[in-house]
């Protein structure tokens, strides 16, 4: 990790303990009148691969990396996410690192990426409602319940291509930008243990990439932690896609990248 990307953790870090302590205050003023806030915590593992192409200083790099690759590069992220709910409002925030690369050619010309990618995620969600999908009064299950979210995500990568066998220096950038995000989750309680969560979001467009997309689809099993019936554990799968210009010529910085791939978690709430 390179000391850049090691700062922008740092930072971060710090903007999440700022987010936890003004969520955190939030219900501490309001618990004489309601005690109804929900707390979720949910780390989770992105196991990566990549589509598309990335350009530093003018230098243009294929950075594609099949579902084989992955133990052998490690490109795995770790990913931390966090929400906090009271009726139909909530809070949400999350933080998603990977360090990505894999030895590539263009045009006979070996180079190696090397590529630290931060994103993190803060915003708001609304739930819309809760719906009973079953006409027998006696059954609580299955139900679907729908929220929507309006996030900022905040995209920092530190690029580094270093070419092999010919005179070409190696080069290396960074860049930052934000972005709106907008997305729709469905969460698809079959039964009092297992859960279906779908969800679709779009961003850019308006300032930061020319346009990005994300989707998941999990499957969650739940169970008691602690003495609580408070966790699930979830496995599915997760794609991400930016699409990112800035500068021109030799100046010229692009992230045109679709990363996907199997996802598994832990959700504890409280």
């Amino acid at each position: 990790m390179t000391f850049k990307a090691m700062r922008m953790l740092a930072k971060t870090a710090r903007l999440l303990v700022t987010f936890l302590v003004l969520v955190a205050a939030i219900p501490g003023t309001l618990v004489a009148q309601e005690q109804s806030w929900e707390y979720a915590v949910t780390p989770y593992l992105w196991f990566l691969s990549l589509d598309g192409d990335v350009t530093v200083k003018g230098h243009k790099a294929d950075v594609d990396l099949d579902f084989d690759d992955i133990w052998d590069e490690l490109n795995i992220a770790g990913m931390v996410e966090f929400k906090a709910r009271k009726g139909h409002w909530g809070l949400y925030g999350d933080v998603i690192y990977a360090n990505l690369g894999k030895d590539t050619s263009i045009a006979g010309v070996g180079v190696d990426p090397d590529m630290n990618v931060l994103w993190t995620n803060f915003g708001g969600l609304y739930r819309l409602g809760t719906w009973g999908l079953t006409d027998e009064p006696s059954k609580q299950f299955p139900t679907l319940t729908v929220d929507t979210y309006l996030t900022l995500r905040y995209t920092y990568l530190d690029v580094e291509l270093d070419f092999k066998n010919v005179p070409l220096p190696d080069v290396d950038g960074d860049q930052d930008w934000v972005e709106p995000v907008f997305g729709v989750r469905t969460i698809w309680d079959l039964s009092e243990r297992w859960r279906l969560s779908l969800a679709g979001d779009i961003g850019g467009i308006a300032f930061g990439s020319d346009f990005a997309w994300g989707a998941h689809g999990l499957i969650g099993y739940g169970f008691g932690l602690f003495g609580h019936d408070n966790a699930t554990l979830f496995g599915g799968y997760r794609a991400l896609s930016q699409d990112y210009t800035d500068g021109h010529g030799n100046n010229k910085f692009e992230w045109d990248v679709t990363l996907h791939g199997p996802i598994a978690g832990l959700q504890i709430t409280f």
